[in-house]
């Protein structure tokens, strides 16, 4: 028996559980067996123009979920599907209306200056977050497509060995160790550590413990068909510094490929 638009996006026990999240819920629970568009008219008579304008990307995010069970057989947490509406809203205010109050305009938001890839290829940023009384750092990455689409992030933590621009190294390594994980070629490398670029272009030479590093960095690219390395502000670079720093409360290196916990897909969408 096929089920209709309101029991799979509002009825369902697994809709419920999204719904429950969303501070309107209890006047969603009164609105049962009904058809979608009274649905809308009820709440349009019941609540603000900003509850409104989350009701439809919470109805896609429980659609996406609801064909990755179907499709996949993979069951997503409501939590991840709430935040992934949350991040929907976000990202149009920023696109649509740049000017709004409490959205950065995109010369405010520093990450607005993070410039896509060409066609083809993806881009991969990383950065290094230091906790000097611990002796610690926290390596971050993050892979996007040409539309800007987060395909992968990634956070380790590593002793700091006393030399932050031979931890930004490590921060390239590993964003090219995930970047083969992710299976995504070919791809720019971003660093706003302007050391480790020219060392890596061999623009400066040196004895440093840096040099291991870099010479595995430079190694890389013979293996690949297309492949460059090249320096950023950090202002173009605040979501992999964002995720160094979360890399300093984990224990272990942890990659995710498009499926991200809440705590990561609410610290993604704020850069949407």
């Amino acid at each position: 028996m096929w089920e209709d638009a309101f029991h799979a996006l509002v009825g369902c026990r697994a809709a419920r559980k999204v719904w429950k999240l969303i501070e309107f819920y209890k006047d969603i629970k009164l609105l049962a067996h009904q058809d979608m568009l009274s649905v809308l008219q009820e709440l349009a008579g019941k609540r603000k123009k900003d509850d409104l304008g989350l009701i439809i990307p919470v109805c896609w995010a429980i659609w996406y979920a609801r064909n990755k069970v179907v499709n996949e057989g993979k069951q997503e947490d409501p939590q991840i599907t709430t935040a992934r509406a949350a991040a929907t809203v976000k990202s149009y205010l920023r696109i649509k209306c740049p000017n709004v109050q409490g959205v950065p305009s995109q010369h405010n938001n520093n990450q607005q200056v993070w410039n896509p890839p060409p066609t083809g290829w993806y881009k991969v940023n990383m950065d290094a977050a230091i906790q000097m009384e611990n002796s610690k750092a926290g390596l971050g990455v993050v892979i996007r497509d040409t539309s800007g689409k987060i395909l992968a992030a990634a956070i380790q933590i590593t002793g700091f060995r006393g030399d932050v621009a031979c931890m930004e190294a490590e921060a390239v390594l590993f964003g090219i160790q995930v970047a083969c994980q992710a299976k995504c070629d070919p791809i720019i490398i971003e660093s706003d550590s302007l050391e480790v670029v020219e060392l890596s272009l061999q623009r400066k030479s040196s004895m440093a413990e840096i040099c291991w590093a870099v010479k595995e960095i430079q190694a890389w690219p013979k293996n690949q068909s297309k492949a460059s390395i090249q320096f950023v502000p950090r202002n173009y670079n605040v979501v992999a510094h964002s995720l160094a720093k979360v890399a300093l409360d984990f224990e272990s290196p942890v990659v995710w490929l498009e499926d991200f916990p809440i705590q990561i897909m609410m610290l993604l969408s704020q850069f949407v």
